[in-house]
């Protein structure tokens, strides 16, 4: 019998770690795990991980999965993804001394303020191509210069998850060049940390780390995980930031695409590859999204990024905090869903900055309308990311394909198919950042000879929903009024 060869990916999302081994000539997932990690809130406008608790469950998942690795299986190499925007304080032998702090937790907003007045909004979006907001690291810094001088003073590094990780895994202080760039402290032009940012936190370049790699580098081998033993020395391959890992498996080329890749999570994230810098960013007047133009994982490219930070974490707050069940099946709410465009409510799902609301509630209103009109809300979001990531190039996109967790649901696929009136795609295998991972694990341990061998081999078939006409009816009205509403909210509250 021929024995099969797979990469061993680790994808680092801001809930759980999922652990997969994945067939590389097929790219059929032979066996997987996950596990979860907590959020803790100790104010209601703090939201943080520990950074240990995230590293235990990689422990765990890998545990389990080796357990129930079926015989015949070779491993090629270890590879990642990792969710971004993240922040720990380690002292000088990387252990953590302070709780990580995730872009989504929106407790740094004086700092930015700050950050405003000293640097500017839109000369930070030129030094590292992203909106100005609390998701910057330099935000989070600056938050613990100001509130924990303990830490901050006896911090002798700020670990992004991919540092952690690979400091534990016995290499160091090491990153890769779109984690360096998703601290928001990189000048993206230039390729380095940037002075004035520098400056403004009062820090050295070494306290972000100055063994900065490629995305597809192999940055050593090791014969365990932590304490999980391996069935023989496996190279490490230390991947990339998770977005540019689901841009390059939902088939966006680096060099000539016609594709936009989606990626629906906690975050939901639309985005492609660029040759050039694309300079310029959301306004904040309608919507708070945010858009960026970062490092990618291939030399002289750039990643160009729009996104909403409360998608999948909307729905599990209805479920926790609306419904007050953990375990509801959300696919079956979706489901049920009626999405035809004549719920009267509009739902304003900026919750991560405390800008929610619901609006045109009355005594007749019922929890399964208030949910109907957070799914509008997504979708409504989503449009809007479309029109930003549309008008940064001339060229026309005749693609868009999806992928994550959220993109299962067929219904929320179609709702956005037909508001943007063209066809959307789901990939077969929809754990995007997994699968882009192994293609650059394939591509740095010399398996695919370039991206396109890696595409030819791991990015498999795509499911198009056609738009209809008849809703797009229903919703064009509604749509127009959400922007009215949510423009008008936004400039008060």
């Amino acid at each position: 019998m021929n024995q099969k060869e797979a990469f061993l990916a680790l994808d680092f999302g801001t809930s759980n770690v999922h652990v997969t081994l994945i067939d590389s000539a097929t790219a059929e997932a032979i066996v997987g795990t996950n596990k979860k990690y907590r959020w803790y809130t100790p104010k209601s406008n703090e939201i943080e991980l520990d950074a240990e608790e995230v590293w235990g469950a990689s422990e765990q998942a890998v545990s389990e999965l080796l357990k129930r690795r079926p015989d015949g299986i070779h491993i090629l190499a270890m590879t990642f993804s990792f969710f971004g925007d993240s922040i720990t304080a380690v002292d000088k032998n990387g252990n953590a001394l302070y709780p990580m702090l995730p872009g989504f937790c929106g407790r740094s907003g004086e700092e930015v303020e700050m950050m405003a007045r000293e640097v500017g909004a839109q000369e930070y979006a030129k030094i590292t191509g992203n909106t100005l907001s609390t998701l910057s690291s330099v935000s989070k810094i600056l938050w613990l210069k100001r509130n924990k001088p303990e830490v901050f003073q006896r911090a002798a590094g700020f670990y992004s998850n991919q540092q952690y990780v690979m400091h534990k895994l016995g290499f160091g202080n090491v990153q890769d060049t779109t984690l360096a760039a998703r601290k928001l402290a990189f000048d993206v032009k230039g390729g380095h940390w940037s002075e004035p940012l520098l400056e403004m936190m009062g820090i050295s370049r070494e306290k972000l780390g100055t063994h900065i790699v490629e995305s597809a580098a192999t940055v050593g081998y090791i014969h365990t995980y932590g304490n999980v033993k391996l069935p023989y020395e496996i190279p490490v391959t230390i991947g990339c930031h998770d977005v540019s890992a689901s841009l390059l498996s939902a088939g966006v080329h680096p060099e000539h695409s016609d594709t936009m890749g989606v990626l629906m999570g906690t975050y939901e994230q639309i985005g492609y590859f660029s040759d050039i810098f694309v300079d310029g960013c959301n306004d904040f007047k309608d919507s708070l999204i945010f858009s960026c133009c970062y490092n990618s994982p291939f030399k002289g490219k750039y990643t160009v990024m729009d996104a909403f930070p409360t998608a999948g974490a909307l729905l599990e707050w209805y479920c926790k905090n609306v419904l007050k069940d953990k375990k509801s099946d959300i696919g079956q709410l979706i489901a049920s869903a009626k999405l035809d465009g004549k719920n009267p409510l509009f739902f304003l799902p900026y919750a991560e900055n405390f800008h929610g609301a619901v609006l045109g509630m009355g005594l007749s209103t019922t929890l399964e309308e208030i949910f109907e009109s957070l799914l509008e809300s997504l979708a409504f979001q989503f449009v809007t990311c479309i029109d930003y990531i549309r008008s940064t190039r001339k060229e026309p996109f005749s693609k868009i394909h999806f992928g994550g967790g959220g993109s299962r649901s067929d219904k929320l696929l179609k709702l956005r198919a037909d508001l943007i009136q063209a066809p959307v795609g789901r990939m077969e295998n929809i754990e995007l950042p997994s699968i882009g991972a192994c293609m650059l694990a394939g591509i740095g341990n010399g398996i695919y000879r370039d991206v396109d061998d890696a595409a030819a081999k791991m990015v498999k078939g795509v499911k198009y929903f056609e738009p209809r006409e008849s809703n797009l009816k229903n919703y064009e009205s509604k749509y127009k009024t959400y922007k009215k509403l949510s423009s008008a909210f936004l400039e008060v509250f």
